[in-house]
């Protein structure tokens, strides 16, 4: 991967954008001792449920396959691009470690993760990224089926042990809560009353019905966000036929998309490690001078260039890894804004972000089904 920074940019130029982007954060972190916010979402309002170590052993025998969407919803504190890109990045990196540990159970089938919600796994879990600050992780996760219904709603929380953050080579320090929601998923699951014979037909036929509504709609009926399946057309039909080639066509770029990320994020894991280290220590920091007696008040009554030269302390004998992790993440950013893929014999490039290019190349095959129809 090409690293622009590192070349057209001195060391003093990095390490003072370094500055003033970790200093934005500490002062993140100082507020983080003033009188707790209150929630400003429904979503915060829920329960928190804590990961614990002894994560158990949910047993399922399940074909059914699992979409993951994920994104952040933490404040940007410095409003940089770079803090913006690090943090979209951040959640496609917490995401390939939920998959990972869904894929590792052996019980599911195919876990992909995706830019945006898909009727084609029968079930969907959307996660939100409400606080990643190297000392906890906390994730709302959302589980809906294809038939509409939500599965589960919850709020996770995770502490990160001080062995955990230490050393990149060792199990992730949150990875307790990547199980926990993995249990629940299962356990909801387990519960369904629907075969999966009918979930998968059901999402066949929602997706057909998507890019075809007259030709699938007397397949299914609807009431509110719920949806039954009704009868289901035989697979020789010619319609159900060209459905299952866009459908794989859908599934194409899910899967490049996929491989070029899970690439680029394993490269990205060590440095974000060492990121969480600093993050944590400087939090400690923090609370080491407040069990001193040094208040919220008094902290930010410090001089500024005080504050900013402790932070810089803790992150300089670091500075070479981080300034890795966010050149990677810029340079991520930037090469995945284009995609270039085959479809009926013609290269179609997509541009823009992942979630732009997934709606752009939904509305391309939408495109071929209408004229397709026509003809």
């Amino acid at each position: 991967m090409h690293h622009a920074l590192s070349k057209t940019r001195s060391i003093h130029q990095i390490n003072g954008q370094l500055l003033i982007l970790f200093a934005a954060f500490s002062s993140s972190l100082t507020n983080a001792f003033a009188a707790p916010q209150s929630p400003d979402s429904e979503r915060e309002k829920s329960a928190i449920l804590v990961a614990s170590s002894e994560r158990g052993v949910v047993t399922l025998t399940s074909d059914l396959d699992i979409g993951i969407t994920i994104s952040s919803d933490i404040p940007l504190q410095s409003g940089t691009a770079m803090e913006g890109a690090f943090r979209e990045t951040e959640a496609q990196l917490l995401g390939a470690k939920q998959r990972r540990v869904f894929e590792n159970a052996g019980q599911w089938g195919v876990v992909r993760l995706y830019p945006q919600p898909s009727l084609i796994p029968q079930l969907m879990l959307d996660m939100v990224v409400l606080q990643s600050d190297g000392r906890q992780l906390r994730v709302h996760a959302m589980l809906t089926g294809v038939h509409g219904d939500t599965l589960l709603s919850d709020t996770y929380l995770d502490y990160a042990s001080s062995e955990g953050v230490l050393t990149a080579d060792n199990e992730d320090p949150f990875t307790d809560l990547f199980h926990r929601i993995h249990n629940d998923v299962a356990t909801k699951v387990a519960l369904m009353p629907e075969s999966e014979d009918y979930l998968r037909q059901l999402s066949f036929l929602r997706y057909a019905q998507q890019l075809a509504p007259q030709a699938f709609e007397a397949y299914l009926s609807r009431e509110g966000e719920s949806w039954q399946l009704l009868r289901a057309p035989a697979e020789q039909d010619p319609m159900y036929q060209r459905i299952s080639k866009l459908r794989e066509y859908e599934l194409l770029f899910v899967d490049t998309i996929d491989e070029q990320l899970t690439s680029a994020l394993r490269e990205i894991d060590t440095a974000y490690r060492l990121w969480l280290r600093a993050s944590k220590e400087q939090l400690d920091w923090l609370e080491k001078r407040r069990a001193r007696g040094v208040n919220a008040e008094g902290l930010a009554d410090d001089s500024a260039f005080a504050r900013h030269q402790a932070v810089y302390a803790a992150y300089r004998s670091l500075k070479i890894h981080e300034q890795e992790l966010f050149e990677l993440v810029l340079d991520l950013e930037s090469e995945s804004r284009s995609t270039a893929l085959e479809i009926e014999e013609t290269v179609v490039t997509l541009e823009g972000t992942l979630e732009q290019q997934y709606r752009e190349w939904r509305e391309a095959l939408a495109k071929i089904m209408m004229l397709e129809n026509v003809f």
